[in-house]
């Protein structure tokens, strides 16, 4: 039986939806890939078929699915046209918003957390935090004048509040902020003129 490039895509989606979930629910080292193929209704051999291994399953997870649930949050920022405030208040309640309501978004989170992979795991989820830091850099930059301090440095204390709410959704989803203005407001604060 031919497969086409669509059955072929959808395939991949599955197994990467079902090892996220399967990687937060029971944690990555107890993860199996045939409880994974399970859970996406698909065979051993349709995971062998697209990843090597589970450390090539997790590592396509927290790559590929990084940029599926994060670009709508990160996409606040990516206007220009408007206010700092009104984009990093829309930024930061987005945040917050996904960590409450986004079980992608939050089983993400939690696997990040606890992911280590063979081949040097923190210099991956180092790498992965300088780019949010360039990326934050440089949409601040343009508006630096309505900055209390220099664009780097604002843009490191978002990256501490970003991965600080995180952990917090990770532990205890309780103690994630309000999605709200009044809840960003110290963050805000603390950062513009």
């Amino acid at each position: 039986m031919r497969r086409t490039a669509e059955d072929t895509a959808a395939t991949r989606a599955a197994l990467l939806d079902a090892a996220l979930f399967t990687f937060a629910e029971q944690g990555v080292a107890e993860a199996t890939l045939a409880g994974i193929a399970g859970s996406a209704g698909l065979t051993r051999g349709a995971v062998y078929h697209h990843f090597a291994d589970k450390n090539a399953l997790l590592g396509a997870v927290l790559e590929q699915m990084w940029d599926t649930v994060a670009t709508p949050v990160w996409a606040a920022l990516d206007d220009p046209a408007r206010p700092l405030r009104a984009r990093l208040q829309t930024f930061a309640v987005g945040w917050l918003t996904a960590l409450h309501t986004d079980r992608r978004f939050t089983a993400l989170m939690a696997v990040s957390m606890q992911a280590g992979l063979p081949n040097d795991p923190e210099k991956k989820k180092a790498a992965g935090f300088h780019e949010w830091r360039a990326r934050l850099v440089a949409d601040l930059t343009p508006a630096a004048a309505d900055l209390a301090v220099d664009p780097p440095t604002a843009a490191e204390h978002l990256l501490a509040w970003l991965s600080g709410t995180a952990l917090l959704a990770g532990h205890d989803p309780a103690l994630v902020p309000r999605a709200d203005a009044t809840s960003v407001a110290p963050l805000l604060e603390g950062l513009l003129r």
